[in-house]
């Protein structure tokens, strides 16, 4: 409902007005009337209007003076002045000072409300506008800080970034460096991969949160600093006026370990970069203190390493050990525990992994992966039951864990591995007497059960070496050694074929016909009577 004022010193002038025009058949009501100006900026400081209607000539305060008073106090009220043809002067100073239509009098009741009605119409308008407007800015503030993480992303990890545009746009988020040096530290959990695991994404996120507040707190005292998250990993960006020993950075980092095992309970690993004189150098600086992590990848959880630290150049020991290899998959293959423990644990050395790169270790520790999941493939085990859905999984785990932790989750795969053979071993000699029995009795009245009591195992396991061995069921398997022997019967004509059914296995010579006819395609009679096979 839009909210109407009219303001006139002629009370049937009010009352024609107010009683004439059907207002709320249009959305409009009539919040207040006022004898003059006065007493209507009276009104108008409790009673929101949104169109005022108003005369000029009346005593106190007249049209114009209010007009030019709710213009200022009320800008949003749109008025309308109504004035005669001797007032047309008044008329266009009262546009001058914020009235937005005039109407002259004697004014009809249709030309008042089509007025007003196309006013309602123009602050609907107005008011989308303005909601609209206020949501482009309440989403743009929103924004702030996805902006703010998404320019340091670009300052720190961009090859020749427009570092004019990003500086402006971090002055927008109220950050701004403008001290002499920069440098980076970067900061991951250790066994991230564990641990994300044991918790939910949310508390992931809060974590995180958690380590980018401690870090920020710890460093600020040095100077501008901004903590930003890549690929799980924390980058904490430093803008110091003095130059920072690498001492003292590892000091500071020291203090974030603690502080991140003391109140969020989990170690973290801090690689540092060079302090250097230019926004550019941000770059070269992050790339140190990653390479400085994945050199000192071998050494284990919750270390501090610096750029100097870094191993310069490739190592000679790039190779892939395939020999290893081999006797680790032959291990698993014998599922044998101490023979697998025993050859993963050469498969490691082979890799030098003291000297190696990080990537060429978790590349390699992978291929072992893939080859332990080639080898389910060619021995049918099932590759869900020991790698999850796909090897994803995997790649998460190698990126996100220490040493330690992924050469756990190799070990555990590859006993798994062994473990599916051996069973699958001792399920084929099962099978094998299971598949026996059936094909000596089966002219029986033998079920499921029957079997399972013979062999010591449950009718269920019975079903799953089937399902396993044979891709079929019991049931299945029990009528083709039938029908099939009943062909075989079929080859003498004086059988009568009741008689062929009861020695093959069935009692009912009905259901017999039904089963036969099932996995030959033809009734007994239309069996027996085709022409013999003369090839």
């Amino acid at each position: 409902m839009m909210n109407l004022m009219i303001v006139d010193d002629e009370e049937r002038a009010r009352n024609g007005i107010r009683t004439l025009i059907d207002w709320d058949s249009h959305h409009i009501r009539i919040v207040a009337e006022a004898r003059d100006g006065a007493e209507a900026l009276e009104l108008l400081e409790h009673t929101p209007v949104d169109i005022l209607l108003t005369d000029i000539r009346m005593p106190e305060i007249d049209g114009l003076e209010l007009i030019e008073q709710v213009s200022r106090l009320y800008p949003d009220i749109k008025c309308v002045i109504m004035s005669g043809y001797d007032e047309f002067a008044y008329a266009q100073k009262a546009m001058a000072i914020g009235a937005c239509h005039y109407l002259l009098k004697p004014s009809r009741r249709q030309e008042i409300l089509e007025l007003v009605v196309a006013l309602t119409e123009e602050i609907e308008k107005e008011r989308r506008k303005s909601r609209k407007l206020e949501q482009l800015k309440e989403g743009f503030h929103q924004s702030f800080p996805l902006l703010k993480e998404n320019t340091l992303n670009r300052l720190v990890l961009s090859e020749n970034p427009p570092y004019a545009r990003l500086l402006a746009n971090l002055k927008m988020n109220d950050m701004t460096l403008p001290h002499r040096f920069f440098g980076i530290m970067v900061i991951r959990m250790d066994n991230f991969h564990s641990f994300q695991k044991r918790i939910s994404s949310e508390d992931i996120e809060l974590y995180k949160y958690g380590l980018k507040n401690i870090s920020e707190e710890i460093m600020s005292p040095l100077g501008q600093c901004a903590a930003f998250e890549r690929n799980d990993e924390l980058i904490l960006l430093l803008n110091t006026e003095e130059w920072l020993s690498r001492e003292s950075l590892a000091s500071c980092a020291e203090s974030i370990q603690q502080n991140a095992g003391s109140y969020l309970k989990f170690t973290v690993s801090v690689g540092i970069g060079s302090m250097g004189t230019e926004v550019s150098h941000l770059r070269l600086s992050y790339q140190e203190a990653v390479r400085a992590l994945n050199a000192a990848f071998y050494i284990g959880e919750e270390k501090i390493v610096d750029y100097m630290e870094a191993v310069e150049g490739e190592s000679e020991h790039t190779s892939y050990p395939l020999g290893v290899e081999k006797t680790v998959l032959q291990a698993v293959i014998h599922g044998e525990e101490p023979a697998i423990r025993e050859r993963l644990s050469a498969f490691l050395q082979a890799l030098h992994p003291e000297n190696a790169s990080k990537d060429h270790v978790l590349n390699s520790i992978f291929s072992l992966f893939f080859a332990l999941y080639r080898l389910c493939i060619e021995k049918n085990v099932n590759v869900q039951e020991v790698f999850g859905q796909n090897l994803t999984s995997i790649t998460h785990m190698l990126e996100r864990s220490s040493m330690d932790s992924i050469m756990s989750a190799l070990t555990d795969t590859a006993l798994a591995v062994g473990q599916q053979l051996n069973s699958r071993k001792n399920g084929n000699k099962l099978f094998e007497a299971v598949l026996s029995y059936i094909q000596q009795n089966s002219h029986k009245d033998i079920s499921r059960e029957t079997v399972a009591r013979e062999v010591y195992i449950t009718p269920g396991y019975v079903s799953l070496l089937f399902k396993q061995q044979m891709q079929t069921s019991f049931l299945d398997y029990l009528h083709r050694i039938r029908i099939d022997r009943a062909c075989q019967l079929f080859k003498d004509r004086g059988l009568r074929i009741a008689d062929v059914a009861h020695d093959v296995g069935y009692q009912d010579e009905k259901y017999f016909f039904q089963v036969f006819k099932k996995y030959t395609g033809m009734t007994p009679n239309q069996y027996r009577n085709q022409p013999p096979d003369l090839s």
